[in-house]
């Protein structure tokens, strides 16, 4: 899991709840990741961050319930305006919610490579990194 871990450098969280901002940041210290970790409370804050050049997340976890702008709504942005894919980033959508239509409207997305219901656990941290290893374009 080491080499894995080094490949991820930064983490970029889209979630309206500080409480499961602050569970998540304590699982990804648990796991052993020592990157950047980016919150943003709203849809419209990462957005702004994501439109004005801010650095590319190798992960980013999006809530969908989220008020204002929900976390499909973000990725439609995102991947109308070219966004998303970029070639770096791997989304991960991140909800309290195990309904099958939020599984496949998640997974219908080019830049989401999985579903992982909260709380975030080592083990999904873990098979998530993996599976964001597997997908990069160019394996250094």
């Amino acid at each position: 899991m080491t080499s894995t871990l080094t490949t991820v450098q930064h983490i970029l969280i889209v979630d309206d709840e500080d409480d499961c901002n602050f569970v998540t940041r304590l699982v990804l210290k648990k796991a052993g990741f020592k990157g950047i970790v980016t919150c943003f409370t709203s849809a419209d804050e990462a957005l702004h961050h994501m439109r004005n050049g801010g650095e590319k997340p190798d992960l980013m976890f999006v809530d969908i319930n989220m008020p204002a702008v929900n976390g499909f709504e973000f990725l439609a942005t995102c991947e109308a305006e070219g966004l998303l894919p970029n070639g770096c980033t791997s989304v991960v959508m991140f909800s309290s919610s195990n309904r099958p239509a939020d599984l496949e409207q998640a997974l219908s997305f080019r830049s989401v490579i999985g579903y992982i219901e909260k709380a975030l656990s080592i083990e999904n941290f873990e098979r998530v990194c993996m599976e964001h290893e597997r997908m990069r374009p160019d394996q250094l």
